[in-house]
C-alpha cells in the first residue's frame, strides 16, 4: 500500500516494523500526530532505528493549531 501525504500537514499514522532482525519486527504502532512537512514522512523503530513500513495514514480534521 502506498500512502500520499500532503505538505505540513497533520495525520495519524500506522507503521509496521519490517525489520526481521528487531524484537519489534511485525509490530504495528500509532504516531499522533505526525507531521508531514515537505510531504514526506518516516516513521522509526525506536530500538532499530531503523524505517518502519507506513499501513495507513488519516488527515487530522479539524488540524491542531500550533502556539
Amino acid at each position: 500500500m502506498s500512502v500520499t501525504f500532503q505538505p505540513a500537514l497533520w495525520y495519524t499514522v500506522t507503521a509496521r516494523d519490517a525489520n526481521d532482525a528487531c524484537e519489534n519486527s511485525g509490530q504495528e504502532f500509532t504516531v499522533d500526530p505526525c507531521y508531514s512537512n515537505g510531504g514526506t514522512v518516516v516513521v522509526e523503530c525506536g530500538l532499530c532505528k531503523q524505517a518502519m513500513t507506513i499501513v495507513s495514514a488519516t488527515l487530522l480534521t479539524p488540524q491542531p493549531q500550533m502556539p
